[in-house]
């Protein structure tokens, strides 16, 4: 799915004009504990993160190359890509589009985004299929929205055809979509009871529920039965 956002400018390791030098200061951060300082030749080089510091046995005295220098900052990328990435899918379920989409908006180079997405579906965090049938249930029995609503919302979230078609199945196939059309359709009527015009007032709850993602024969017998139970007729053609 084509998706295009405002993408912040982040520096690529390979165009930074560096020089071999020696590390002479390693300094903790003040504002942020989890990143360190590195300064070279009694110059701030770069910003590292502090396990990586400590992976990479940064300290006083170590001599590092300028294709070293930009090893580490490659690695630096991909450790906040990642940390970014997690900290999303910690605040609430994230599908893999939606983790790539706020990874290019932060401006990550494509291939750090897909390792970091590849890393989070290894991990199982990062799971569409799982998303897709949660989401599914939850908007249904949540919020009374239909098929046609849940694929929509599905697709705007970048999850695939198939994988919503899966979702979606159980769904379709439930004897409670239509039970949960008859109350959508029996809140809606009531709410129009001032409406004397039976066939407006019949069309006005049957766009109401194709609206919330219902098929049209579902919501038409829906209507149908609402009306018959205050006696009306039926739905004519």
């Amino acid at each position: 799915m084509a998706f295009s956002t405002q993408q912040k400018e982040r520096p690529d390791p390979a165009d930074l004009d560096l020089k071999d030098g020696t590390v002479t200061r390693v300094a903790q951060q003040k504002k942020d504990l989890d990143r360190a300082s590195v300064f070279i030749d009694d110059a701030f080089a770069f910003g590292l993160a502090v396990d990586l510091v400590i992976e990479a046995g940064l300290r006083k005295g170590v001599r590092l190359t300028a294709d070293e220098q930009r090893a580490l900052l490659v690695r630096q990328e991909a450790f906040a890509a990642k940390a970014s990435a997690l900290a999303g899918v910690a605040n609430r379920a994230r599908t893999s589009e939606e983790v790539r989409r706020s990874l290019l908006k932060k401006g990550f180079a494509e291939t750090t985004v897909e390792d970091t997405v590849a890393h989070l579906e290894g991990l199982g965090l990062v799971d569409d299929a799982a998303y897709a049938r949660a989401f599914v249930r939850g908007r249904f029995e949540g919020r009374g929205y239909g098929p046609a609503r849940l694929r929509q919302d599905l697709q705007k979230k970048g999850v695939d055809r198939r994988t919503i078609d899966e979702a979606l199945e159980e769904l379709t196939e439930a004897e409670d979509l239509g039970a949960e059309a008859c109350g959508q359709a029996e809140k809606k009527w009531r709410a129009l009871r001032s409406e004397d015009d039976l066939r407006k007032r019949k069309k006005k709850t049957m766009d109401f529920l194709v609206r919330r993602g219902f098929g049209f024969d579902t919501a038409r017998e829906a209507v149908d039965r609402v009306a018959e139970a205050e006696d009306d007729e039926p739905w004519e053609e």
